[in-house]
């Protein structure tokens, strides 16, 4: 067995000596990346069932057809079957019943990225009416928030070569050039390097980058002005997030380095505070207080990172207290009438 399918399974004994009761249902359909799901037992399938015990290890996994020598491969759980769907509910409640599971852990909460369907909850809670239906255990995403060292390699390559992407764009950027395509250039470097699971590429020029979240990618870079282009995307499943702000004419006006200029400052000032202890809260706190200083409070908007692993706003919130081997982005910006700034970069609590 390689020492990835082992860190599964050490996963899973880990999340057993913490939980130590129920029992854990997890589920992909058609479309989103069910990062609980892969974490736990390196699955990446479409329409897959895990049924895992925390009391013992008993554990099970249903896919499709087409897909079950690759989930087999993926996994060292040794119970995959091939399932339509149709027969999930016959499956799953059988599995209920026969093993007399009385608590289910399951993913249902309201920001859920990965939410089990309604339906199956409704109907193991119709044919089985004692049973307790929970929410994911905290300590599952308590383990996903501290980053093992196979994990923080993989998210420091990407940066690399993200940060490798960004020293290049000075070159193409230019006044003319359509917002599109500069993010055509942007995935196809992305793909080559292995890339494979797009969250955000912002290309926000002129007007457009004073929209905190624009993604229509659909105007013209503009003379002397700014253009801020985020990137949030997957590569080997984790994700970083990286920003960075350029002159749509080789040079920022005058009206925008004095703001750059601060960002900059703050950015750097908040990278380097970064310790265990600490909050994102408490950097934001930082960051207000360093923006009025300048006089540009009124400009920010209270929020200065998040959480990043398997998902682009991974387990933990504005004042989980850091821990070391957390990763996290620290992205100070200003948001102006006219025109919005902002230095984004993926980070580690290493202190």
């Amino acid at each position: 067995m390689n020492q990835e399918l082992l860190s599964f399974r050490a996963r899973r004994n880990h999340l057993r000596e913490k939980v130590g009761r129920g029992w854990l249902l997890l589920y992909k359909g058609g479309e989103y990346f069910n990062e609980n799901l892969y974490y736990l037992t390196g699955i990446d399938s479409f329409f897959t069932l895990s049924l895992i015990s925390l009391e013992t290890e008993q554990e099970y996994v249903f896919t499709n057809s087409i897909e079950l020598p690759e989930t087999q491969a993926a996994t060292d759980i040794q119970n995959v079957e091939s399932c339509d769907t149709q027969e999930f509910m016959f499956k799953l409640t059988s599995l209920v019943k026969f093993h007399n599971i009385w608590i289910l852990y399951c993913d249902y909460g309201l920001h859920s990225r990965s939410p089990l369907p309604a339906e199956i909850i409704d109907c193991i809670r119709l044919k089985i009416p004692q049973i307790v239906i929970k929410d994911l255990p905290k300590a599952l995403l308590s383990m996903r928030m501290i980053k093992e060292p196979g994990e923080i390699q993989t998210i420091k390559e990407s940066i690399v070569i993200v940060e490798n992407l960004f020293d290049t764009l000075p070159d193409i950027i230019k006044p003319g050039l359509p917002e599109a395509e500069l993010a055509s250039v942007i995935f196809k470097e992305l793909v080559r390097h292995g890339f494979n699971r797009f969250y955000d590429i912002f290309i926000a020029s002129g007007l457009n980058s004073a929209i905190p979240f624009y993604r229509s990618n659909s105007s013209i870079l503009p003379p002397d002005h700014v253009v801020l282009i985020d990137i949030c995307a997957a590569r080997c499943n984790y994700v970083i997030d990286i920003t960075r702000t350029f002159p749509t004419s080789g040079e920022f006006p005058a009206r925008f380095q004095k703001i750059y200029s601060v960002i900059t400052q703050v950015h750097q000032h908040l990278v380097a505070s970064v310790r265990e202890g600490l909050s994102l809260h408490e950097l934001s706190e930082f960051a207000k207080a360093s923006f009025k200083a300048s006089g540009f409070d009124d400009f920010y908007l209270n929020k200065v990172g998040h959480f990043v692993g398997l998902a682009p706003d991974d387990p933990g919130c504005q004042e989980t207290p850091f821990q070391k081997g957390m990763a996290l982005t620290i992205e100070p910006g200003l948001y102006l009438s006219d025109a919005g700034l902002r230095i984004e970069d993926t980070i580690f609590v290493t202190k």
